[in-house]
Order: C-alpha cells, then structure tokens, then sequence
C-alpha cells in the first residue's frame, strides 16, 4: 500500500431531522411573516437560535464528510482513535453488537498481549463495541466495506470473517 486509503461515512441526508427542521423553519417564517412584532418576543428567539443551531448540527453531520478509517502501511486509525499498528492486532474477527435493541454487525480488532494503547472516551464507553472495531452496517457504503476487509485480510493473516 503505497499511500494512505482513506474511507468515509455515508449518511442518509433526507430523514426525520430534516423533515422537523423544515417544518420548523416553515412555521417560524410564516409566523413572522403574518406578525412581524413577534420578534420581539423572547420565545420567538429562542425558537430562531434553535432553529439555526438545528440546521448547523445537520450540516455539519450531513454535508461534511467523517472519517471512518485510514489505512496505511503501517496501521490504521479508526475514526478520531490514534493509530493501530499492524504488528499489535492479533486478530480480526466479525461480530455482532447489539446496541439500542438493534444488532450491528462490526470487526473486531483483537490486540496482542502487552499491547498498550492510550483509550479515548468513546473507545472506553461505546456501548458493546470494542475499542478498536469497524462498523459494517448501512452508514458504510458496501464497496467500502468489501475494500477495507480485502486490505485487512492483506495485512492480518488471522482474520475470521
């Protein structure tokens, strides 16, 4: 692998946080629109800052992509995680988290003994997943999915999966 392999997140940008913040939007417009003093209402402008930090927060998760993982010679870097080497990963194996009732399907990254790596919040409580696993589910496009599997099978002999 001659240079860095970067794969992103792929979110469904129409859903219901879109649907909501449009209706929001719409009322408040109309709204002012039809009684224009109702700006100087206190509520009124909260309901405007909330609206505008609503839609921010959608951009920035829909619009911009996120970093699932780069994949270079010398390891891998999942998410915002610092980078796992190659020669600490004993294993790679797929599996099931069960997270809010619903099953996801991930790889697991199973280190070798004596291997120390600094843990961030999410990677010390990320409800079932492993510190180092690779989500496989619908917000990774399945080409990607195939790509990162065939690069690890390339880099870790014992992959299950």
């Amino acid at each position: 692998m001659a240079e860095n392999k970067v794969f992103y997140y792929r979110f469904d940008k129409v859903n219901i946080w879109l649907v909501l913040n449009a209706v929001l939007t719409i009322v408040l417009v109309h709204c002012l629109y039809k009684c224009p003093c109702l700006w100087y209402w206190w509520q009124t402008q909260v309901l405007g800052g909330v609206a505008i930090f609503s839609w921010l927060l959608w951009g920035y998760k829909y619009l911009l992509k996120h970093k699932v993982a780069v994949f270079d010679k010398d390891g891998i870097t999942i998410d915002h995680c610092r980078q796992l080497l190659w020669n600490d990963v004993e294993s790679v194996d797929k599996k099931d988290v069960k997270c809010w009732f619903k099953k996801y399907p991930v790889l697991v990254f199973n280190l070798k003994q004596g291997a120390d790596y600094q843990y961030n919040f999410l990677q010390r409580h990320n409800c079932g997943f492993t510190p180092f696993s690779l989500p496989l589910y619908n917000i990774v496009k399945k080409e990607d999915v195939e790509e990162m599997e065939k690069l690890i099978k390339q880099k870790v002999k014992n992959s299950k999966f």
